[in-house]
């Protein structure tokens, strides 16, 4: 079971870092056809937001808690024992996955309801949006996944090595 979460939470991952890429190239290319071309590529700004952001934020959500690498203030945390620490951690999984559960189901709502309609987006040209909607309640599954894995085996499970997870960034 690790194992196959540690594969998705990567794999998703690359996905977003893909997404990235494509953003990269798209906007570049919108860019270089509207003022050298006085073209610019149709619907980038839907695309862009409807696509490559949310890949870029809901997709990561797994890789950011299975390599710790979430902003955190450390103000009182450095200050406290070991066993207070583990507490204060526990809790923070804790509210996390509780707001990640629930952003989940009310995503998965809203992303069902708009594959019954099939959404779209006007711009120059219509975009389908649909599947983007599912990439929220996906990307928070796997992340709820991690910090359950996180709480009920502490430091005694690696999802993602946290070295490698370096490298590879």
């Amino acid at each position: 079971m690790v194992r196959l979460i540690s594969y998705l939470t990567q794999a998703l991952a690359w996905l977003a870092g893909f997404a990235m890429l494509l953003m990269m190239f798209h906007v570049m290319a919108d860019v270089i056809g509207k003022y050298l071309f006085h073209a610019p590529v149709p619907s980038t700004a839907e695309v862009v937001a409807n696509y490559y952001m949310i890949a870029g934020v809901f997709l990561t959500l797994a890789w950011v808690e299975a390599t710790n690498s979430a902003i955190a203030v450390d103000l009182f945390f450095e200050m406290a024992s070991k066993k207070v620490q583990h507490v204060m951690r526990v809790f923070a999984h804790l509210v996390t996955l509780a707001f990640y559960l629930g952003l989940g189901w009310f995503s998965w709502d809203i992303a069902v309801r708009a594959w019954q309609i099939s959404e779209t987006v006007d711009g120059i040209w219509r975009v389908v949006v649909w599947p983007a909607k599912f990439m929220l309640p996906i990307g928070l599954a796997l992340a709820v996944l991690v910090l359950l894995l996180k709480i009920f085996s502490g430091d005694r499970v690696r999802i993602v090595d946290s070295s490698a997870a370096a490298e590879q960034i």
